[in-house]
């Protein structure tokens, strides 16, 4: 009878993954690859999205600054009225006296201007023409400013990419250790019911029985732990690819790749001339360089062609329309050593710039060296894992023949099956740190990340 009781036991251990396959049969959830979701989080991502509108400000902007190379309209009107009359006073010969004429007005004149609405307006074009060089120069620094957006863009996508990655490895990692669980908890149910059996057999004590419902409850404490922590990470995963924080979805498993495919010199090279960070400094350099020129050029004076043409109305001593075609001219002679200043300050922060730019390169390289060798450690590890499953999966073979021939105990065979299974959940754990070290290398080289 305990023979039959034990074998059935047996039985019911190989059980779990059938019943875990036949409940996650139930309503098919949607299968999201990697690919996939980087993806979608490139595309719909708001935080990216965010940053491609300041692309599009940036584009603007340099729209903005085109427009100031055209002439400038200006017009101007003003409509009043006289609180008191006006008396414009001409004395004899204000004007001259001329042969056979006569003085110009022959007595004292006096005209008034009546109290009534009086009308002016005035309009004026100039286009620029000393100061295109500002312009052009205004042109190329917001054109930089559009260039330094899109690496921020492209950093902030590289950032997110790694993110996804990062949480897609860490729900399979989750899973893994749910998978895990389960058998555990499937081992101490059975190891439950073979100890209830015994102990109203009187053959096994109370004590042991309770034992096992207590590491059986610490299990399922951990399986709800773990479901918990499970659904927080979809949810964040949901939430970086812009969508639903309650879309259902079922992740894929990954691969493993050998180091030895990297090529970490190249890359390092590549690192140097792609990262966005490090295409940012530089960009600064040239905007810093920019600036500093057109600090400079506020020393040009300000030349411009002016068309300008007035009406007065109702303002009879005044000419009723003029019209005036003339260079203006606009230059500060003397600034008291302020433009020197500011110059000396824009010669300051070029020095900064370019100082920024070995700080990023070093710093570039610092981080991907590291990551290579955190990469090379998680390889490593991953061999380790590998051969630590397949000598669990051998014990676990010896067991079971050793079961059927009766010299080994069904508590033996089931402490194998969970050895078997906590060394494919460390084998899994270490699969996805690998991947996870792999997110963190590519983000550090700078890759593009729809790769």
């Amino acid at each position: 009878m305990t023979n039959r009781i034990a074998t059935c036991a047996f039985l019911a251990s190989l059980m779990p993954a059938v019943v875990l396959g036949q409940s996650s049969s139930a309503p098919a959830n949607q299968r999201l690859s990697l690919a996939t979701a980087v993806t979608m989080a490139v595309e719909n991502n708001r935080q990216l999205q965010t940053a491609r509108l300041e692309i599009e400000k940036a584009e603007a902007d340099i729209a903005v600054a085109r427009t100031r190379r055209l002439p400038v309209f200006q017009t101007e009107a003003m409509a009043s009225q006289l609180l008191t009359p006006v008396d414009f006073s001409f004395p004899q010969a204000a004007f001259g006296e001329y042969p056979g004429i006569g003085p110009i007005p022959g007595i004292d004149t006096t005209v008034s201007v009546p109290r009534q609405p009086t009308y002016y307006l005035f309009a004026q074009v100039s286009q620029p023409i000393s100061q295109l060089f500002r312009i052009g120069l205004g042109i190329q620094s917001a054109t930089t400013t559009r260039e330094i957006e899109r690496e921020r863009a492209r950093a902030q996508e590289l950032s997110i990419v790694n993110s996804v990655k990062r949480l897609y490895f860490a729900i399979l990692q989750t899973e893994s250790a749910l998978a895990a669980i389960n058998e555990t908890v499937a081992l101490y149910r059975e190891l439950d019911r073979t100890l209830q059996v015994r102990v109203a057999q009187k053959v096994a004590l109370r004590s042991d029985a309770l034992d096992v419902q207590f590491r059986l409850a610490q299990e399922e404490l951990s399986r709800t732990t773990q479901q918990n922590a499970l659904w927080s990470q979809k949810e964040q995963l949901n939430q970086l690819l812009g969508r639903d924080l309650r879309t259902e979805f079922e992740v894929e498993d990954v691969a493993t790749i050998s180091v030895l495919e990297i090529d970490v010199d190249a890359e390092r090279s590549r690192a140097l001339e792609n990262r966005p960070d490090v295409r940012e400094a530089r960009l600064k350099v040239q905007q810093a360089e920019l600036d500093r020129r057109l600090t400079k050029a506020d020393r040009i004076p300000e030349v411009s062609l002016a068309v300008s043409y007035t009406s007065n109305f109702n303002i009879d001593v005044l000419p009723a329309n003029l019209a005036l075609v003339g260079i203006r001219l606009k230059w500060e002679p003397f600034d008291w050593g302020r433009r020197g200043q500011e110059l000396a300050a824009k010669d300051r922060t070029l020095q900064q710039a370019r100082l920024a730019v070995r700080e990023v390169e070093d710093r570039t390289v610092l981080e991907i060296n590291s990551r290579f060798r955190t990469l090379a450690e998680k390889r490593a590890l991953l061999k380790v894992a590998q051969m630590a499953q397949s000598t669990a999966r051998e014990r676990l073979r010896v067991r079971t023949n050793q079961y059927e021939l009766q010299a080994a105990l069904l508590p033996d065979v089931l402490q194998s099956r969970s050895e078997l299974a906590s060394a494919d959940d460390r084998y899994q754990q270490a699969l996805l740190a690998f991947w996870t070290a792999k997110a963190d290398y590519d983000l550090a080289v700078g890759e593009e990340g729809r790769k």
